[in-house]
Formats: structure tokens, C-alpha cells, sequence
């Protein structure tokens, strides 16, 4: 697990996103998607990932109680962490995908049946990445 990801340029933040019929959570989450500086910096000069990118997608708890709140909704605690990692020399497909679950530290790889890998290849704006979702990163 990286540990300072969130020092990684900051892409977006979705509100209760799903891709899928049977996806969804019971409660509205938040997705923060990081990814590296030098990647980020590249992309932006290129339009490509280079080699070695590698995303975290941090999944957190959204509440509608809290404090002073009379409207909306706020991120509370972390309930999942997933990673997307571009190796051209490691994965057959380019990209593997990662879950480190709330807490760990090693991540587990999404096996290639998962629809993680479909999806991000059949919908992916760019090299299996959804910058149609990230503003500042969007297709121009």
C-alpha cells in the first residue's frame, strides 16, 4: 500500500457511482481517486499513461448525521482502498487491478474474470482509464 497517496495529485470524487445492474452499496459512498505526480504530470503533456501508473481508488462511508449538518452528505471512514497498476512488462493485459480491503497493507489482485478488467477496456476514455469521469483530466 502507498502510504502517502493522498500527497499524489488528487483526480476526482464521485458520489455513489456505479457501473453495473448488480453494483452498488447500501449506503451512498464517496470514490477518491489519486494517482501518481509524475504520471498525472505526464498525461497531461502526452495524453497517455506512461509505464508503472498506478491509481488508488479510496472508497469511503458517507453519513447525512453529523454536527451542525442540515443538508447533504460528508466521507467518513475508509471502506475500501483499490489500486490500478499499468505494467506493460508484468501484465499480459496492461493493467491489473488491486484491493487492499479497509486496513491491509498487501493488496490482493482482481482475478481477470473480474468485470473490473472488461469494463475498463470496453469503457475506458483513454488506455482503460475513465478521465471522462475526472474533470481536469477529461477528453478535450
Amino acid at each position: 500500500m502507498p502510504r502517502e497517496y493522498r500527497a499524489w495529485a488528487y483526480v476526482t470524487t464521485g458520489f455513489d457511482m456505479s457501473y453495473g445492474e448488480s453494483a452498488g452499496h447500501s449506503d451512498a459512498v464517496f470514490d477518491n481517486v489519486f494517482v501518481q505526480r509524475e504520471a498525472y504530470d505526464h498525461f497531461v503533456r502526452t495524453r497517455t499513461w506512461p509505464d508503472k501508473t498506478m491509481f488508488i481508488l479510496e472508497l469511503r462511508q458517507s453519513s447525512d448525521h453529523g454536527s451542525i449538518l442540515r443538508n447533504g452528505r460528508f466521507q467518513r471512514a475508509i471502506s475500501s482502498i483499490e489500486a490500478s497498476v499499468k505494467d506493460e512488462g508484468r501484465f499480459p493485459e496492461k493493467w491489473a487491478y488491486f484491493d487492499f480491503g479497509p486496513t491491509a497493507t498487501e493488496a490482493v489482485p482482481f482475478p481477470k474474470e473480474a468485470r473490473c478488467f472488461t469494463c475498463h477496456k470496453q469503457n475506458g476514455a483513454v488506455d482503460n482509464t475513465f478521465v471522462q469521469f475526472y474533470p481536469t483530466l477529461g477528453i478535450r
